[in-house]
């Protein structure tokens, strides 16, 4: 219970820093583990805290490259579950991230719910879009999510992100994930494939 009070006044602090350290953390885990240390441990990918998983390099990836910062923009941890249960290569595990990237542009725009995201095939969004008057075709939805992801992206350039300058915390590579530990080139190559098929090289 003592605990407990002591991490509500921690946040507390934080919504209303009474000092420079808590005005810190208020601006998040990386930009408090570049000012005070802890780079190496602070659990932040292009500047946002990370999900609870660490399943392996696609969610890593992911969580980078998303338009969020969110593992739901590509759910790369799910890829990871796909390749522990069926060997991908960096190729299709980039493939994949991409896809869904894309992809989720649109399933969002229709507002459907992230649960029950293996609903909405692109037939029936199709369907549904045809029944109040809107006529699209697969080709349309794939335009539209790549559209809806440039866009995004084009947004997060002009608030500051650069893709080369994303810090990768080292215990991502100390910690056993779904996949067994990750070589950093791995995550590395990932990357390079990534800004390749994006057009970005």
């Amino acid at each position: 219970m003592e605990q407990c009070k002591g991490s509500l006044k921690a946040l507390e602090f934080i919504v209303r820093p009474p000092n420079e350290f808590y005005a810190a953390l208020a601006r998040g885990v990386d930009y408090a583990s570049a000012k005070y240390g802890g780079c190496d441990f602070a659990m932040a990918l292009g500047g946002n805290e990370v999900s609870g998983y660490h399943t392996g390099p696609a969610s890593i990836v992911g969580q980078i490259v998303g338009v969020r910062h969110s593992h739901l923009d590509n759910a790369g941890y799910s890829i990871d579950q796909k390749a522990a249960k069926k060997q991908l290569s960096l190729e299709q595990m980039v493939d994949e991230i991409i896809k869904e990237d894309n992809s989720r542009g649109v399933f969002n725009s229709v507002v459907g719910c992230l649960f029950a995201r293996g609903v909405y095939t692109s037939e029936n969004i199709i369907d549904a879009l045809g029944a109040v008057g809107i006529e699209k075709t697969k080709d349309d939805l794939d335009d539209l999510g790549r559209r809806i992801f440039d866009e995004k992206y084009r947004f997060k350039i002009r608030e500051g992100f650069d893709l080369s300058r994303v810090r990768i915390p080292h215990r991502f590579f100390e910690t056993v994930s779904t996949l067994g530990k990750i070589d950093p080139r791995i995550v590395e190559d990932m990357l390079q494939l990534y800004r390749k098929k994006r057009g970005w090289l």
